[in-house]
């Protein structure tokens, strides 16, 4: 995950998704990870291994992927 935001292949993965993955499975997948990982939306009953820290860096690492994804498949 060294390269999200810097390559396709690493910010699919690290949204879940294949390389053959469309812009709209882009941006379902985002609003669905958004949902759980979001700092506003964060809940231990949802995420009990993941402290609120940790969902916050993994939905910054999210919108990382997002950010770069929507520029390289619009």
């Amino acid at each position: 995950t060294n390269n999200v935001g810097h390559t396709i292949h690493d910010s699919l993965r690290a949204m879940g998704l294949r390389d053959d993955a469309t812009g709209r499975d882009i941006r379902v997948q985002f609003r669905i990870l958004s949902m759980i990982y979001h700092p506003d939306k964060y809940s231990p009953l949802v995420l009990p291994d993941i402290s609120q820290q940790d969902a916050q860096a993994h939905f910054q690492l999210l919108n990382n992927a997002y950010s770069y994804l929507r520029s390289a498949r619009p």
